[in-house]
């Protein structure tokens, strides 16, 4: 039998992959993972958008900073899940009003007011504010850095440094394993916090969140910190394309998450849970986010796949053949995610065909 009839047979068959929300917090919840493998091998495909930077000497030179300009209708407001694609919530259905006649007016006042009551919709579903730590760049001798709002710049103790005027680049160099920007040295360990949920640029793209800058010998790594779901507004329209059947990005998505919750309990260093790379998964920062990627991540607001109380390290591939020379067989195809979705196949399906026997969870 083939694979495609096979996952008719699993169709026809209903099958389905079941909820379940978990009752403890996150930091009891992930470590217990289920791991398959390490590595993954995954697709760039989108062009970068290109900025340069004016090299400074003893003070900050205004720039022509691209404006980041998909940000602001999008800056602090974190991924709200649809309650008609996410977990059915258990409530009483509402009261039904008698239809013979009600002798006392008041009475039927009080019933159609328990009635409009117990029909309102339960509370929206939010995502707990986890952050995630993505390592932008490593091993550079020097960045250039922007904010589009002012940003604070402080030391490991959290003590204010100094500032970044809005939409104003500067270099941040290394000299004698010393952080400088032109002849003013700064911390060894340094925080750039924008103002006002305002975007952060770093070398020649766009991000979300806050950035840590940390001096390693004679390099800098700058580390990005940012929620997880804005983080997979950017994983999602990297990966996959941004056309692709919206049930296709929601598998992506899901799978997505649960790789990352994954590296939350084992991180790849003690600064970063994980790189940007194809290594990992390729994140590009605020310009590979599309309304499709917004739409899938937040109709799948929070969920992941799990297996006995457990994160699955969901790993994919852009095929089947990459996903069996690389991963053994275990993983999603992105291909065959597209091909199903075009045959009618929702997310949920399209998960149990890759990763049978697993759970959809939500934090």
């Amino acid at each position: 039998m083939g694979a495609i009839d096979k996952l008719k047979v699993m169709k026809s068959s209903k099958r389905t992959i079941y909820w379940t929300i978990p009752a403890v917090g996150l930091a009891l919840f992930l470590p217990f993972v289920y791991a398959r493998s390490r590595t993954s091998n995954l697709e760039e495909s989108l062009p970068a958008s290109e900025l340069v930077a004016t090299p400074i000497a003893s003070s900050p030179v205004k720039i022509s900073v691209p404006s980041p300009s998909r940000l602001p209708q999008l800056a602090g407001k974190l991924a709200i899940g649809s309650q008609a694609d996410l977990v059915k919530v258990d409530r009483q259905p509402p009261t039904k009003i008698a239809k013979a006649k009600v002798k006392n007016q008041k009475s039927l006042k009080t019933k159609n007011k328990k009635s409009r009551s117990a029909a309102k919709a339960p509370p929206v579903y939010r995502v707990p504010a986890i952050e995630i730590r993505v390592a932008i760049a490593e091993s550079v001798p020097t960045l250039a850095i922007a904010s589009s709002t002012s940003a604070r710049l402080a030391d490991e103790r959290g003590q204010s440094v100094g500032s970044l005027a809005p939409m104003q680049a500067v270099n941040f160099e290394i000299q004698d394993r010393n952080l400088w920007v032109g002849n003013k040295p700064f911390p060894t360990l340094l925080w750039v916090e924008p103002a006002n949920d305002g975007a952060i640029y770093v070398g020649d793209r766009w991000y979300r969140g806050r950035l840590l800058l940390v001096v390693q010998e004679n390099k800098l790594l700058a580390v990005n910190y940012v929620h997880i779901e804005q983080y997979l507004y950017s994983v999602v329209g990297s990966e996959m394309h941004p056309n692709a059947p919206l049930e296709a990005l929601k598998a992506q998505a899901v799978a997505a998450r649960s790789y990352a919750l994954v590296h939350l309990s084992r991180p790849a260093s003690k600064w970063y849970n994980l790189g940007a790379t194809q290594r990992w998964q390729v994140y590009k920062g605020i310009k590979t986010e599309y309304r499709s990627s917004y739409e899938a991540v937040n109709l799948t607001a929070g969920q992941f796949l799990s297996d006995r109380g457990r994160v699955v390290e969901s790993l994919y591939a852009a095929t089947a053949e990459i996903v069996t020379r690389v991963h053994g067989g275990w993983g999603m195809s992105q291909s065959g995610a597209y091909q199903l979705a075009t045959q009618g196949y929702n997310y949920q399906q399209i998960l149990g065909a890759y990763y049978p026997g697993v759970q959809l969870s939500r934090l």
